[in-house]
Formats: C-alpha cells, structure tokens, sequence
C-alpha cells in the first residue's frame, strides 16, 4: 500500500459515504470510545485486496499496541485476529468447516482454534476471558467439543448460533463502543450512533 491519506469532506450528513462504496479502499475512522479507536472498511478494492487485517497489524507494530480486526463474512462466520506490536497474539474462526470443501482433519481443526487468554490485558474491569471464551465457544466448538458434528464435519442446526448478534455481543462485552451498544456490527444501519460530524473517512492506495 502506497499510503492512506483523509479525505477533506464533511461528514455530518453521511451522504458522502453512498458515494464511496465503489471507489477503491476506503476507511472510517471513529472517535475514541473508552479505550478503542474503531476503523471501519467500507470500500474495497476486488481487483487487488488488501484485507483489513494487514491494516491493523501494521497499526499494532506502528503504534506499539493492541489491534484488533473483525470479519463478518455474508453473516455466516466471523473472524478476528487480535495482535500486539505487529505480533499475533489470538486468531478466530467462528466455523472453521465453512471455507473447506472436505471435512476438516483434526490438527488442523486444533491449530485454528482461538485461545483468548491474550485478550486478559484488554478487558475491561470485571470482565473476564473464561466469560468471552464461552461466548466465542457457542456454536461450531460446543459441536465439537460435544462430538456432535456430523461426518461432514458440519455444525447441527441445533447449534446454530447468529453471527451478527455474536458479534454484537464480544463488542459489548469488550467495551468497544460502551457495554451496552455495539453498532459496528452492522454499522450501515446504526450509522446515527457514529457521530459521523466526528469521524475522518479515510483513503488508500496501492
């Protein structure tokens, strides 16, 4: 990436953003809530990508902190990677049979499984990783924990989990945006709660 430069328009009214949906890479950049600053993908470039996790990798080892970046993707599955320092510290995939045409092997299964200790430095006072790993554990890994995914190795509807309300529920409970509001998991429809007169929109080049 060539470099990211901000993009000199007012964002008050948030018309600006329908604008940038089909305009290459594109980023915002919210105010500080607690201790997270929040920056939102909301252009991409197909034809040469360049995920959000590269971003905030690179921000951790800039800015010698904590980064962590979230995917939703199509709803289905979501994906974090938490690191410090431009090092990864807790990878996570909420279906790790989605993305696979044969049925996963078992230390494959076992080394993409997230282990969210690290996040113990970043949560807030009285929150706890036992608590966010319960929730993370919803779902795929009950059903594997359980023995009870099929010889697919597909999660049974009975454990169906929704992705966007899980999602919505580890921003809260890591007080991203505050601990009872996370609208960054479908940030479109609760763009009100984004003081966008306070944000910086954000492009990039590669």
């Amino acid at each position: 990436m060539h470099g990211i430069h901000k993009i000199n328009t007012s964002l008050a009214s948030g018309d600006v953003l329908e604008g940038r949906f089909k305009q290459g890479i594109t980023y915002l950049t919210t105010e500080q809530h607690g201790n997270w600053t929040t920056v939102i993908e909301i252009a991409v470039n197909l034809d040469k990508p360049f995920y959000l996790y590269d971003l905030t990798n690179g921000l951790s080892k800039r800015l010698n902190t904590y980064a962590l970046s979230f995917h939703l993707h199509d709803g289905d599955v979501l994906l974090y990677n938490l690191d410090k320092d431009g090092e990864p510290l807790d990878g996570y995939n909420s279906d790790y049979q989605y993305f696979l045409e044969e049925p996963a092997e078992l230390d494959d299964m076992l080394s993409q499984r997230h282990s969210p200790q690290p996040f113990k430095d970043v949560l807030p006072p009285a929150k706890n990783v036992d608590h966010l790993n319960a929730i993370l554990n919803e779902g795929y890994w009950k059903a594997f924990d359980d023995n009870a995914l099929d010889e697919d190795g597909v999660c049974p509807e009975e454990y169906f989990v929704d992705e966007e309300e899980r999602f919505e529920r580890v921003g809260k409970y890591l007080e991203i945006f505050s601990n009872d509001e996370y609208p960054f998991a479908n940030w479109q429809e609760h763009r009100d709660k984004l003081q966008l007169d306070q944000c910086i929109l954000l492009t990039g080049e590669l």
